[in-house]
C-alpha cells in the first residue's frame, strides 16, 4: 500500500487564514475517491510553536503521481500569499510493502 502524508505548517496567527483556504480549494476541487482514501486529518503544534496540518491518504493503485500533483496544487493555493507557511509532502509504503522490495516475507502482524 502506497500513502501520501502532506504537512502544512504555519505560524499560529495564520492558522484561521489556513482552514479557510483548505475550506475553499474542497469547495472547488472536492477529493477524486478514484485516486486516494482519506485515512486520517489531523492537526498538532511543532516543538517550534507552529501549527501542523496533518492529511495522510492511501493512493490507488497507478496513481501515485496524479495524488503528488493534486496535493501540491493544494498546498500552493493554501500557502499563497500567507507569511511562514510551509510544506512537506511524503510519499510511504506500509511495513508489508517494504519487506517485499527487500525480497523478504514481513513478520507477522502485530
Amino acid at each position: 500500500m502506497v500513502l501520501i502524508m502532506n504537512q502544512v505548517i504555519f505560524p499560529p496567527d495564520q492558522s484561521s487564514k489556513v482552514a479557510k483556504r483548505f475550506v475553499d480549494w474542497l469547495k472547488e476541487h472536492p477529493p477524486d475517491k478514484s485516486l486516494q482514501k482519506n485515512l486520517c486529518i489531523a492537526v498538532k503544534s511543532n516543538e517550534d510553536g507552529n501549527g501542523v496540518a496533518i492529511g495522510i491518504g492511501e493512493v490507488m493503485k497507478g496513481k501515485v503521481q496524479e495524488v503528488l500533483q493534486y496535493t501540491h496544487q493544494q498546498n500552493l493555493y493554501i500557502a499563497s500569499g500567507l507569511e511562514g507557511v510551509k510544506y512537506k509532502i511524503d510519499v510511504m509504503i506500509d511495513f508489508k510493502e517494504a519487506y517485499k522490495v527487500l525480497s523478504m516475507a514481513p513478520p507477522p502482524e502485530v
